[in-house]
């Protein structure tokens, strides 16, 4: 058996898929009614489970989940998306598990640039093989090997180059924002593997925010005679695309252990997107390197006379000639046969020198001064190596000496190893390409353009900050890597969070937005947003902000929010009839009060928020407090709802709920007073209305009613409870109408769908059949794996997930979730599923923070973000400990699910004064000033 192979027993997958449909059937056993539910009918009674209540959150019940083996590592062949490697805003280039790099979104063109609606024209042809490695041994007193650090059958040459093989296979081990690759092939003797990232840490938006990433190889003599062992990266020129004369020009420096080798322009284009500079750099061993030659020989190579490329003569010498940079050889014999032989014996010498500066040349003269010999200098020898080298200019750039045929580059480094030995060689790539064109003709630029001025000071900075940037982001991926809450848990954490580099842009001018879907649709949907921007808030809370001040901008002088900016971040779409959004938008407004505490902010954004409410509540009709007018248009566009929308008036009530505590932080005491009134009259209609003795209706307007049962009917208490601001409903009708959903609309198999209608219950169009209600859309399975959890039902919760992972899994497509568009926005919704797995709540403008895992392991660990730092948690029945990596966390009031008779607590083992006292289940323990808990400390609570 192949290392590729599995034997279908031994697939851990197997086990996987019979475990969670075994529990998800068990957990069905436990809702409402039998193999129907029967439908109430308008004006029949409704079981009153007792008046809407506006509570606090409960404590959550940890609840023991079985855990599962991780997923292989050895992924297949057919995986279609990857690790991105680049910085948020920058434009990225993917890793995937076939060892190439793919979807060179870098150059301010192609989907990351603008829509496919107004595309500024194709991006370079950077297909798998425009950044290579290739690994060349050769042990003491054997033959040479050369291997691509790749397993793709198309970039191979079976013809040609059979002894170029790929590696036999590739161990993939992507933990965004880090991946590590192990090249496996027991015909080597050495070990050989790579960890490749960009720098992606909490709060760091300035180093997160770098156009360029590392790869740092490994390599280990395992065998007992000493090896000789070259590592060579060769990079496609890209610069100044389809320009009739790209004016390209390439540089080596050398600093200390360091070489660069860099990629530039003169050309003055009137679409300047590829524009710019782009960089290799290479620490570690004895470097050379190719800078700057015909394309075709910086690759597989061509026919010309011999079989032409670099790789030949790498085989063979185990580095590369570095040679001083030339220009394009373009202008070089531009004579006929006739002419050349008409030379005389003086200039045929001076070309042939010139020619001899370019490595393919150097390589086609020494070829033949092996067949001349001592001859090679004569006039006729000479006359036919111009020959030669005439007709591979014309024959690759053309005759006109026009075609884009020269400018690739190869780097690379040798290095001798003992038996045993270990040697690092490390990588970088930048790039900077500043000419970001608006589709509107304005130049955007990027913001990373305030830190670096080309290429070169993109890689010197990352080469001089390495071991800074290493720490740091692989200490986060290890801690999301690393959570023991269960891996699939843990990967849908970390796999979404490439969004944030795949489909976000940070202008020059500090503007900051994430594309719906990859160059679908807009910026910063508001609807999407809604379900996506929890990481972000987190993670680089000022880049969050920015966006919802950007759309606040917009909001419209009746109050309404806008839905998305395009085609760039200077105007939105006229799409102001979602009536979700604004409800949204004033839901957002409060978490991101509730996590920055920035008053600022707050300030800012508070006539906006009560416009925004003050806009919802035209559309109650009737007075019962809830919407029952023009709720037609929302997030399901192609789904329409008629009256009172179980969806809608959830949003409106959480609405009111965070409006009301954003009143009482801004001190205005009659508006909240005026929003809670409001939301206990809308409350109990809610109850009354919708309530059909099984889950909420799908609407009701007037007699007529749909019974189409809604994953996402309950979608203001899924985000309030989130926030720590409780429900608004009887806690245990929500419970009842979670587990119904999970009933009608939750198999393993296909996952969670959106809507369906329970046996029995009448179907009506337009939701009967509709495709958006049958659908699964990645990021509201997320926010009910998540409110499942907060509500206690966390088996079911994870059952969701795991559905969610096994099929991304199987499609490739683990890293790249879709719904309107690839690389969905919504989908970063997983980042909810981290918090309601360890309960983590932030408070800052009262310095409250709840750390309550909801799964009972031995010891859960797991990471904790908040808007001003990060760290890990590890907690027992009767322990938690929560350390802080970077950044400063204030606490006030800490809210714990810990067991014992009494707690304390102490700050790096010094004890702090505190009570502590008993508040919906949790144990709070007060300070009696605030603790700050900063980089490199501990804060353990124990009995």
């Amino acid at each position: 058996m192949s290392k590729r192979e599995t034997k279908p027993s031994d697939d851990p997958r197997t086990s996987r898929r019979k475990f969670v449909q075994d529990m998800a059937l068990g957990s069905a056993a436990v809702v409402l009614g039998g193999a129907g539910v029967r439908m109430p009918g308008a004006g029949e009674a409704r079981t009153d489970a007792g008046q809407p209540v506006d509570t606090a959150s409960q404590a959550p019940r940890p609840v023991a989940v079985a855990p599962l083996p991780p997923r292989p590592k050895v992924h297949p062949a057919t995986e279609i998306s990857g690790i991105p490697l680049g910085g948020v805003g920058t434009g990225s280039v993917e890793i995937r598990s076939d060892g190439y790099f793919h979807e060179w979104m870098v150059f301010n063109l192609g989907p990351w640039a603008a829509s496919g609606a107004v595309q500024l024209g194709a991006p370079p042809p950077m297909g798998p093989g425009a950044l290579a490695f290739f690994l060349w041994t050769q042990s003491e007193g054997g033959a040479p090997l050369v291997r691509r650090l790749g397993t793709r059958g198309d970039q191979e040459d079976l013809y040609s180059l059979s002894w170029a093989k790929n590696v036999e296979a590739i161990e993939y081990d992507p933990a965004f924002p880090s991946v590590e690759l192990r090249y496996l092939d027991d015909t080597l003797p050495v070990a050989a593997s790579a960890t490749m990232f960009s720098p992606f840490t909490p709060h760091d938006t300035r180093a997160s925010g770098t156009p360029g990433f590392n790869a740092a190889f490994t390599l280990k003599n395992t065998g007992t005679k000493r090896v000789r062992v070259a590592l060579a990266a060769r990079l496609a020129n890209p610069l100044a695309w389809g320009a009739a004369d790209r004016a390209l020009k390439l540089a080596v420096t050398q600093d200390r252990a360091t070489t660069y080798l860099t990629m530039r322009t003169d050309a003055a284009l009137a679409q300047p997107s590829t524009v710019g500079s782009l960089g290799l750099s290479v620490t570690g061993g004895e470097a050379s390197w190719i800078a700057g030659d015909l394309n075709q020989y910086v690759a597989n190579g061509f026919w010309g006379g011999i079989y032409a490329t670099f790789l030949n003569d790498f085989r063979t010498a185990g580095r590369l000639p570095s040679l001083a940079p030339q220009p394009t050889p373009a202008a070089l014999l531009r004579l006929t046969d006739e002419q050349i032989t008409a030379l005389p014996l003086a200039d045929k010498q001076a070309a042939a020198r010139q020619l001899r500066g370019y490595a393919s040349f150097a390589a086609l003269y020494d070829r033949y001064r092996q067949v001349e010999g001592a001859a090679v200098e004569s006039d006729a020898a000479l006359g036919r190596y111009l020959t030669q080298a005439r007709r591979w200019l014309d024959g690759l750039l053309g005759r006109d000496r026009k075609r884009a045929g020269w400018g690739d580059a190869a780097l690379c480094s040798t290095v001798d190893l003992a038996p045993g030995e270990t040697r690092e060689i490390r990588f970088t790539v930048g790039w900077y390409f500043p000419h970001h064109l608006s589709p509107k003709g304005p130049d955007l630029g990027h913001m990373y353009e305030a830190w670096f001025k080309d290429a070169e000071d993109v890689s010197r900075f990352l080469v001089t900050n390495y071991a800074a940037h290493r720490d740091a982001t692989q200490g986060f991926a290890r801690a999301l890597a690393g959570a023991t809450l269960g891996p699939e848990l843990a990967e849908a954490w970390s796999a979404q969070l490439t969004t944030l580099v795949k489909d976000t842009w940070w202008n020059r001018n500090g503007e900051f937005a994430v594309w719906e879907g990859l160059g679908c649709c807009g910026f910063q949907t508001m609807d999407v947003s809604y379900q996506g921007s929890g990481s972000i808030i987190a993670l680089f809370p000022e880049l969050q902000e920015r966006q919802l001040e950007m759309s606040a901008a917009f909001q419209r002088a009746d109050g309404r929010v806008p839905h998305f900016f395009t085609p760039d971040l200077s105007q939105v779409d006229d799409q102001f009839e979602r009536v979700d959004m604004n409800p949204q938008f004033v839901l957002m407004v409060c978490r991101d009060w509730l996590w920055r505490g920035d008053k600022d902010y707050l300030t800012a954004m508070w006539p906006h928020v009560a416009r925004a409410i003050a806009n919802s509540a035209l559309l109650d009709g009737n007075g019962d407090g809830l919407p029952d007018q023009d709720t037609r248009r929302n997030t399901y566009d192609n789904w329409d709802f008629f009256g009172t929308p179980a969806y809608i008036a959830s949003l409106w009530l959480a609405s009111l709920k965070a409006g009301a505590r954003l009143a009482d932080d801004m001190g205005d005491a009659a508006q909240a007073a005026e929003w809670r009134a409001l939301l206990r009259k809308g409350a109990a209609s809610f109850d009354r209305m919708l309530w059909n003795g099984a889950y909420y209706s799908l609407w009701v307007d007037g007699p007529k009613r749909d019974e189409c049962c809604m994953s996402d009917q309950l979608s203001g208490e899924w985000y309030t409870q989130l926030m720590g601001l409780g429900q608004s409903l009887p806690r245990e009708r929500v419970v009842a109408a979670l587990r119904e959903i999970v009933r009608q609309n939750f198999t393993p198999e296909q996952g969670l769908i959106n809507a369906s209608y329970p046996a029995g219950a009448r179907p009506r169009f337009p939701t009967f059949d509709n495709p958006q209600a049958a659908g699964n859309w990645t990021g509201i399975e997320y926010a009910f794996a998540s409110m499942l959890m907060e509500f206690g039902l966390v088996e079911e919760g994870v059952a969701v997930v795991r559905a969610v992972g096994d099929r991304y899994a199987r499609a490739g497509r683990i890293w790249n979730h879709v719904e309107c568009g690839d690389h969905y926005y919504r989908a970063m919704c997983s980042w909810t599923t981290l918090l309601a797995a360890t309960g983590f709540k932030v408070d800052s403008p009262r310095g409250e923070l709840t750390v309550a895992p909801v799964i009972r392991v031995p010891e859960a660990r797991a990471p904790w973000v908040s808007a001003t730092a990060w760290g890990e948690l590890a907690q027992t029945a009767r322990r938690l400990e929560l350390t802080c990596r970077t950044g400063a966390q204030s606490i006030r009031r800490l809210k714990v699910n810990l067991a014992g008779p009494a707690l304390g607590a102490r700050l790096d083992g010094r004890r702090v004064a505190c009570t502590v006292s008993e508040e919906n289940g949790y144990r709070v323990l007060e300070f009696s000033s605030p603790v700050t808990l900063g980089a490199g400390q501990s804060l353990v609570v124990s009995a």
